[in-house]
């Protein structure tokens, strides 16, 4: 998939990440890339009292966090008629097996593993989303 022909002017991203200058730097590089709604949360907490406010086509969740990390986090969203249709991409340092296997039971959509570029990024963000199965119930 070309990035140049993705439209994400009326997609929604939630950014969740505790370090605040990833989340800054995500969040300026899904604005530069057109997303419509960029949002951002430093937990899976406060990311769950946001999605209870504001529906997202996608959450990029980093996988260890304070108060609730990112597994945690798919785990609910799955579980929850509410939110069970987002797609949720984990961005990590960890690539080991066990772990991603956890996140693919959770029918995690993506797994990033740190470091990547950020047109990297933006591609499996856009294959995620070109691919998207799951509808919001209406």
């Amino acid at each position: 998939m070309d990035l140049v022909d993705y439209d994400f002017s009326k997609k929604s991203i939630l950014i969740v990440d505790d370090m605040i200058p990833t989340r800054e730097l995500l969040r300026s590089l899904f604005k530069r890339a057109g997303f419509g709604q960029v949002s951002a949360a430093k937990d899976g907490v406060e990311a769950l009292s946001v999605l209870n406010a504001i529906y997202f086509d996608i959450v990029l969740s980093d996988w260890i966090m304070p108060n609730m990390g990112g597994l945690k986090l798919l785990e609910l969203l799955r579980e929850s008629s509410d939110f069970h249709d987002i797609l949720f991409l984990m961005v990590t340092n960890n690539a080991e097996k066990e772990d991603v296997m956890k996140a693919v039971e959770h029918h995690v959509d993506g797994y990033i593993v740190k470091p990547f570029t950020p047109r990297a990024l933006l591609h499996q963000v856009a294959e995620a989303l070109s691919k998207q199965t799951r509808f919001r119930k209406t």
